[in-house]
């Protein structure tokens, strides 16, 4: 568990830990299409701390 806080590295992109976030909350989509509600959750996912947001 002590790597999951620790950088990592993929070829030339580094990720500042190893926290990622799948997509999520589809039943919110409109026709399929990520919307406002998707950007402001993303956004505090990655705000807060996540390495990686898909």
């Amino acid at each position: 568990m002590a790597q999951l806080f620790t950088p990592f590295t993929l070829k030339s992109i580094t990720l500042k830990n190893r926290v990622a976030i799948p997509p999520m909350c589809q039943y919110s989509a409109e026709e399929g299409l990520a919307n406002d509600w998707h950007q402001v959750h993303y956004t505090g996912l990655a705000r807060g701390g996540a390495g990686f947001v898909s």
